[in-house]
């Protein structure tokens, strides 16, 4: 299991983590408690939480083309700063230059994936995305145009935290690797039990894990964070992400 938090980042001492809802809002949490410090903006996506700022993506476009994988285009993407104590927004970049038929979206998709990593001691962060598309029919392809024509592109960008353009970074060369569906569940590290049936993922933030888990009432459904500590029989916390009437059960996991 990677270490890391389902939905979001967590700072370098593992005593903060950001996600986000359906809807894109930031939620700041004390991964020692559960509690929640602050919640801020719609259309975000964390990627990184360094040197007392948040890195963020903000999608544009409609919420359908912005959510779990949604089928539409989605408008311009810039990128975000946030104070990471209170939430303020710092500044926001210009749009980024992603390719008008990519399809960026608030989790990692088949057809959009965006990753990050530090650099300059903590004070910048390297995003890098990657965007396919494919043709999947509905009319039959005109002439030269194949079923299996694929669309590909990545790039990259620093974000000093200072602000406030973004410097493209030259592409990797090679084909773009195809990611799986989100809500993949990982298995369960040593000590922590294993994980239930309701657990879409999970993540690890010390020896604590980290569940993105389905909580089922009468007439509403939540969508959880909870943490699991080894041998514990009961989470050490549970937060809220979201809710919604009852859905039917997932089917049972091979």
């Amino acid at each position: 299991m990677a270490a890391g938090i389902p939905r979001g980042v967590v700072g370098a001492d593992g005593r903060r983590a950001v996600v986000h809802d359906r809807h894109g809002t930031l939620i700041a949490l004390d991964t020692r408690t559960g509690t929640v410090l602050w919640r801020r903006g719609r259309r975000l996506r964390p990627c990184a939480l360094t040197d007392g700022a948040v890195v963020a993506v903000r999608l544009g476009g409609a919420p359908e083309a912005y959510g779990q994988g949604g089928a539409g285009a989605a408008g311009p993407v810039t990128v975000v700063v946030l104070d990471a104590d209170e939430g303020t927004e710092r500044w926001e970049s210009p749009p980024l230059d992603l390719p008008s038929w990519a399809r960026p979206s608030l989790v990692d998709t088949p057809v959009f994936t965006l990753a990050a990593e530090a650099a300059g001691g903590g004070r910048a962060v390297v995003l890098r995305w990657a965007a396919r598309d494919r043709y999947e029919g509905g009319a039959p392809p005109g002439p030269g145009t194949p079923e299996d024509t694929v669309r590909e592109a990545r790039g990259a960008v620093r974000v000093d935290l200072a602000g406030p353009s973004p410097a493209a970074l030259p592409a990797p060369p090679g084909p773009v690797e195809e990611a799986g569906e989100p809500g993949t569940v990982a298995e369960s590290p040593h000590g922590a039990g294993p994980l239930g049936r309701d657990v879409l993922e999970a993540g690890r933030v010390g020896v604590r894990r980290v569940e993105l888990a389905v909580r089922r009432g009468a007439a509403t459904d939540a969508l959880v964070l909870r943490a699991v500590d080894p041998g514990a029989d009961a989470p050490a916390w549970e937060v809220v992400l979201d809710e919604g009437p009852r859905r039917p059960p997932p089917p049972p996991r091979p």
